[in-house]
């Protein structure tokens, strides 16, 4: 089945067909960087994370741009910023840094540019001269205006009636904005205020209004037409609205082919706010529940359903998320038997191919993660209850099986496969254990089964697993054992 994506704007879901033939350009809206990141954006980012490795797995030459919005200002934030006794810089430079690190915890792999509005004020100003000289915009005594009302296509992505528009409408309009022909036109750019950070233009001191930073940095870095645009549910009006108006107006050409919005995350079936006390940053996350746990729960629904972020559905999904871990470090620890794939593993490796195509059919049928991670744990328990039943696997069959969940794996959890849910011993304790099995296979050899089982339960103490097989001994960390300990 070829890969098939929910397009916001024509509300179905399309084959999709690139511009170019085997190569994908990609935009998706990063983190204003006034807070740090919360479970909400997460959420967005690891899916953004996942799309970018699943066009890669599927052979895409991808070409991802992930901005960065470090020019966010209001009074909220002015006060901020005044009362962290940092300069405007310092403070958005300190979120930035926050956000990518945050990025990094969840194993989300770096987008291939990610540039910082604040370094494309030029580029904003040259979009917006093409406005004004074209008609599109018009300039006013606090800035500069679109005019929606010379946009005959005004409203195609979210099916807002621009004539409808009125100031404050649905929170979505500013009445602020006091000089502008219609209450729909918004701001291309703003002039300054006192006490407000500002750059210059042909029309007075002052800064890019939100909407046009996305349209230039995509452009520049991507061209006027690009395949796919990614957001939040709550960036589709008015600012992705916004963007497809002055993008198209400016060039005449289809900015967008295909839309894709992630769904409203919740907390304890409520929007997240501070001064409702049901509100969690990301790192907050990451340090409750761990990275790996915390993905497998925001991909365990599909993007385009709501996802309520609770402590019953997370220990839920908690238990599902260590039996797959688990059986993934055990059939791990299986790969350094030298040993041939045996008869009564033959239906577990002819599954492999059988299990890769239904997580293809579950991924192209519009990213559903949800289905594919289930089709992947699903599987992983069955091998588990093989080795449960058989007492082993050899190193032929471990290493194939392995291979299988690494390759989807990877796309599904990102850094943190190996880095978590593979997560092994060191190179020091590998060394001891070898030592200490040697030894207690010198005592089995001569017939001392009684300290050969002391050895083996005094290991099991410190949680490490010993399995003796036709090959010889297994040995893998009991997962608890690992995740607690540094030396180990």
């Amino acid at each position: 089945m070829p890969l098939r994506v929910f397009n916001t704007l024509s509300k179905k879901v399309e084959e999709f067909h690139p511009l170019e033939e085997g190569k994908v350009k990609f935009y998706s809206c990063g983190l204003t960087v006034n807070d740090y990141m919360h479970i909400g954006h997460a959420r967005t980012y690891v899916v953004w994370d996942v799309v970018q490795r699943y066009l890669k797995y599927l052979g895409y030459e991808v070409l991802h741009v992930s901005n960065v919005t470090d020019i966010s200002v209001d009074d909220k934030i002015l006060r901020r910023i005044r009362e962290s006794g940092k300069s405007f810089q310092e403070y958005v430079q300190f979120y930035t840094r926050a956000y990518f690190d945050d990025r990094r915890a969840l194993g989300i792999e770096m987008a291939d540019a990610h540039p910082l509005a604040t370094q494309h004020v030029d580029e904003m100003i040259d979009l917006v001269q093409r406005l004004v000289d074209k008609k599109y915009a018009y300039v006013t005594e606090d800035g500069v205006y679109f005019r929606i009302s010379k946009f005959k296509d005004y409203g195609k992505l979210s099916g807002i009636e621009a004539d409808k528009l009125r100031e404050g409408a649905s929170g979505r309009i500013s009445a602020d904005e006091y000089s502008k022909e219609g209450p729909g036109d918004f701001a291309l750019w703003k002039t300054a205020k006192f006490g407000e950070p500002r750059w210059y233009s042909p029309w007075g001191a002052g800064r890019p209004g939100w909407h046009i930073e996305c349209s230039a940095m995509a452009m520049k870095y991507l061209g006027e037409s690009i395949d796919i645009h990614g957001g939040g549910e709550d960036n589709l009006f008015p600012h992705h609205e916004n963007e497809i108006a002055q993008s198209e107006a400016a060039t005449g050409k289809r900015f967008v082919r295909y839309w894709m919005h992630v769904k409203h995350l919740l907390m304890n079936r409520e929007k997240m706010s501070k001064s409702l006390g049901n509100y969690i940053t990301a790192r907050d996350a990451v340090k409750k529940y761990q990275a790996a746990l915390v993905r497998f729960f925001l991909l365990s629904s599909h993007y385009r359903s709501e996802i309520d972020f609770n402590e019953k559905d997370i220990e839920s999904a908690k238990a599902r998320f260590r039996r797959f871990r688990d059986t993934l470090r055990r059939i791990s620890s299986f790969t350094g038997i030298e040993s041939p794939a045996r008869s009564d593993e033959r239906e577990l490796l002819n599954s492999i191919t059988e299990v890769s195509q239904e997580f293809e059919d579950a991924m192209n049928n519009d990213f559903n993660t949800s289905l594919a991670m289930t089709r992947l744990v699903t599987h992983a328990m069955q091998v588990n209850e093989h080795i449960e039943q058989r007492g082993s696997l050899s190193g032929e069959a471990a290493t194939k099986l392995l291979q299988l969940f690494k390759t989807c794996g990877e796309v599904l959890f990102g850094d943190l496969f190996e880095g978590e849910l593979l997560k092994r011993a060191s190179h020091l304790t590998n060394g001891l254990v070898t030592l200490i099995l040697r030894e207690r296979d010198r005592y089995r050899t001569k017939g001392d089964y009684a300290a050969s089982d002391t050895i083996r339960s005094e290991l099991s103490s410190l949680g490490i697993r010993v399995q003796d097989t036709e090959d010889g001994p297994v040995w893998d960390v009991e997962p608890m054992a690992l995740d607690k300990s540094s030396v180990l």
